[in-house]
């Protein structure tokens, strides 16, 4: 075992999933848009890459218990819940989307988890 508290570790997985599915988003539509216009498939490929490296880094941080992390992983998945509730709620991605974001902002703001980032 690693020492780490176990939620912090599901924490940490739940945030590299996102991160994966940014970047899976980032390439899909950079591969639709590279179809139409390769120039249109960069800018629609942009904001997708950077949130899923950004939620690598993230993942980084939260794994390793750095107090930065806990901070810049509240306000990411703040942005995210947001985001998700401003969006499509019939759209399954989009649910799925804000469940993670809600369960990973709920953990991060339980006492004993903020005190595992101190």
């Amino acid at each position: 075992m690693s020492g780490k508290p176990t939620g912090v570790l599901i924490l940490a997985i739940l945030q590299l999933i996102s991160a994966i599915s940014w970047l899976a988003l980032g390439a899909l539509a950079f591969m639709a848009g590279a179809m139409l216009l390769p120039i249109f498939g960069m800018l629609l490929a942009f904001f997708p890459l950077i949130i899923g490296i950004i939620g690598l880094i993230l993942f980084y941080g939260l794994y390793t218990l750095k107090g930065w992390a806990w901070l810049w992983a509240l306000i990411i998945n703040l942005l995210g819940v947001i985001l998700g509730v401003l969006g499509n709620l019939t759209d399954l991605v989009n649910l799925l989307s804000l469940a993670v974001s809600l369960i990973i902002v709920i953990y991060l703001l339980i006492p004993s988890t903020r005190a595992a980032f101190r």
